[in-house]
């Protein structure tokens, strides 16, 4: 009898910990769209104040931030003054897609975010400062839903884990 309720003890700790971790998952894509926030945030002060050129913002920017967007933001400096040929919007999309496909954003963030880079590279500094705001704004409602739906999730998450394992122990015994 003590066998079984130490193996039903484990198995309950074992799904709760996996709850635990799914809600972790789905903190952490919110906490990376709030990171995203705070670079395109330094992006649009570096344009607008600085008066940077992208490349030169990039470098700023990327030397301040953590991986894997460093990497994103140098890689993205360095391919602009290398001159390797192909478009901003070229640039952007590719090292987007391929620096921050383990970052832990959204699909369809990821998406949108390489999708921005066609129109952020053919404008002015004014026009990129607005873009900047449209794509803030946007992610700022993303952000918005995502938080109402974050505390939810988390919640099912942990009841989830707990209640799969009280089930399986349950079935077990």
């Amino acid at each position: 009898m003590l066998l079984k309720t130490m193996g039903g003890v484990l198995v309950i700790a074992a799904t709760s910990m996996w709850g635990h971790t799914a809600a972790e998952r789905v903190k952490n894509s919110y906490d990376q769209l709030q990171y995203l926030q705070k670079l395109l945030y330094l992006l649009r002060s570096e344009i607008l104040y600085a008066r940077s050129y992208l490349g030169e913002a990039f470098l700023q920017i990327g030397q301040k931030a953590k991986s894997p967007y460093r990497e994103w933001l140098l890689g993205l400096c360095s391919q602009m003054e290398g001159e390797r040929g192909g478009t901003f919007a070229e640039m952007w999309e590719v090292s987007t897609k391929a620096g921050l496909k383990d970052s832990g954003l959204l699909e369809s963030e990821l998406l949108r975010l390489a999708a921005f880079g066609s129109q952020l590279g053919i404008a002015d500094a004014e026009m990129q400062v607005k873009l900047l705001d449209l794509y803030l704004d946007e992610l700022r409602l993303t952000m918005d839903e995502l938080r109402e739906e974050m505390r939810t999730k988390i919640r099912i998450c942990h009841c989830l884990g707990v209640m799969s394992g009280i089930f399986i122990t349950v079935l077990l015994i």
